[in-house]
């Protein structure tokens, strides 16, 4: 007897760290993506692309139109600024670009 209880716990402890194992996985999106070049000097608002967005551990992958966007946590106040909105996330690069993220068409807002 005492070793089935023995046998159940170790069961019961080994699922329960498999459990807690997949906390680290990645959260993935289908969004709405606008991309500002500091290049343009257009009027008029790029059209918003439908975009994956990524992020893992506070890192993010942003990939639409066969480009790939990365802005690691550690980076972030260094290389780029990102600012947080209950509708996205925005990403700057200074002199470069600024990627907005969307979680839904912004223009159904």
């Amino acid at each position: 007897m005492r070793r089935a209880l023995i046998a159940l716990s170790l069961g019961l402890g080994i699922g329960f760290l498999g459990a807690c194992g997949n906390k680290a996985e990645a959260d993935s999106t289908t969004a709405w993506c606008v991309l500002f070049s500091v290049d343009e000097n257009n009027a008029e608002l790029p059209e918003p692309v439908p975009c994956q967005f990524s992020q893992r551990q506070g890192n993010v992958t942003v990939s639409f139109d066969q480009q790939l966007y990365e802005f690691a946590a550690s980076e972030q106040g260094k290389t780029y600024r990102r600012d947080n909105h209950s509708t996205g996330i925005g990403f700057t690069r200074e002199d470069d670009f600024t990627l907005v993220v969307f979680w839904e068409d912004p223009r159904q807002q």
